[in-house]
């Protein structure tokens, strides 16, 4: 049972914080973006709680889905992804690989540097590192997950004017 709220709260956390964020005029002018959520083009890591519930909260304030990695495989679609739908697929079949309108990506990882606005690694620790970081086409990275942005890596989002919401 738990507290109410409990299985949603990380996730909600995670985009309360990317919210207040686009929502700084000052800040989206510094990163070239139009102020609030609505438009914006997102990929996510992770459909579990956390990865899930910012997704849903994200989409349901306007921005699209346009790329998730998992555990068996990444898709893309820059039309937009319907997250309640990818889900019920994933229950169905056991993978987000097939999901009708989506292409499949040539591994999970690369679900990550796909082009968008806000990246949320809501999965794995050191997802983004020395190797990855140079191909990271977000210009906000909101951590979901503990640590998945390595020291490295940081600084080399940073050098390039990428936002780091931590984790």
């Amino acid at each position: 049972m738990g507290i109410a709220g409990r299985r949603e709260a990380t996730g909600l956390g995670v985009f309360f914080g990317i919210r207040e964020c686009v929502n700084d005029a000052e800040l989206m002018k510094q990163l070239g973006l139009p102020t609030g959520i609505a438009g914006k083009r997102f990929v996510i890591q992770g459909l579990g709680n956390v990865g899930f519930y910012a997704a849903e909260a994200l989409c349901s304030a306007g921005a699209t889905l346009v790329g998730v990695a998992e555990i068996e495989g990444a898709i893309a679609n820059p039309k937009g992804i319907d997250v309640e739908e990818l889900i019920e697929y994933r229950k169905r079949t056991g993978t987000v690989l097939g999901f009708p309108g989506s292409e499949a990506l040539a591994a999970p990882a690369a679900a990550l540097e796909l082009d968008c606005d806000i990246l949320v690694p809501a999965a794995l620790q050191d997802a983004i590192t020395e190797a990855n970081a140079d191909r990271i086409r977000a210009r906000i990275v909101g951590e979901g997950a503990n640590g998945p942005v390595t020291p490295v890596a940081d600084a080399r989002l940073r050098d390039r004017g990428v936002l780091i919401l931590p984790d």
